[in-house]
């Protein structure tokens, strides 16, 4: 699978002022699901000083979307889909158009100039009527208003977000706070190992907030060596190498006591 690039494109970003970034077009396509999608280029300058790192296509969200579309049982079965850290949104753009509940999809962003892509994505892919809704949320803040806004969720996803070790503690308890009690329920985590966020820490920063934790081998993932090949000459991109998938559900004495 290898993404097809179109056109470069002129948008605006930014938080309380405009700001021009050049955003590329490309077509993602995962067993026959796709999606447009707007980004901002590897080369491109960060202007005012704006972080773009939320608004490019990781190889993470690709991994984590053709895990989660090679388990359409689980897609089908879910009652709220939730993406947290959506950034341009592909991840959550393709689960939504898989099962055939887009308006069930809910992707945020903890960043207001990430959001305004992360709408023009939705848009480009969904009609107005039964579209999945765009919100913001900053891990570990007011997350029992947005609970009571949106509810909880079957299925919560996270691409590559953990990227510095103080957001783990935050993103478990606000995943934890969001997830339905359900024993089905889980968290999908793709996550690229770093020398200060290491895949340990993530596992332990999850238990500890009551989480078990199940890996889930990219070799065993469907598609995922091709991808690894077709990114291979790209040093940004050493998917096998240096990724994982964990699949995070609650712990039994956590469902029965949501307050412990």
């Amino acid at each position: 699978m290898k993404p097809v690039e179109g056109n470069n494109e002129e948008g605006q970003a930014g938080e309380g002022k405009e700001r021009k970034a050049w955003f590329r077009e490309k077509t993602i396509s995962i067993n026959r699901v796709g999606v447009v999608i707007f980004e901002a280029p590897f080369d491109a300058k960060k202007e005012d000083e704006v972080d773009n790192t939320g608004m490019r296509v990781w190889p993470a969200a690709q991994v984590l979307a053709l895990y989660a579309l090679n388990h359409p049982e689980v897609l089908r079965k879910c009652e709220g889909v939730l993406e947290l850290g959506a950034g341009a949104g592909v991840t959550g753009l393709l689960v939504a158009k898989a099962c055939g509940r887009p308006a069930d999809v809910v992707l945020t962003d903890g960043e207001h100039h990430v959001l305004e892509l992360t709408r023009r994505n939705i848009e480009a892919n969904f009609k107005e009527d039964g579209r999945p809704s765009c919100e913001y949320l900053r891990w570990g803040e007011n997350v029992a208003e947005f609970r009571d806004k949106v509810g909880t969720f079957d299925l919560i996803m996270a691409t590559d977000v953990l990227y510095c070790p103080e957001a783990l503690e935050p993103f478990f308890t606000t995943a934890r706070q969001l997830m339905s009690s359900k024993p089905s329920a889980q968290l999908l985590v793709s996550h690229t190992n770093r020398s200060y966020v290491p895949h340990y820490k993530v596992r332990k920063a999850g238990s500890k907030c009551g989480f078990k934790c199940t890996d889930i081998p990219l070799q065993s993932i469907p598609g995922c060596a091709e991808m690894s090949r077709a990114t291979a000459a790209d040093p940004r991109h050493p998917l096998l190498q240096r990724m994982q998938v964990f699949r995070f559900t609650l712990k039994s004495s956590i469902r029965a006591d949501p307050s412990s």
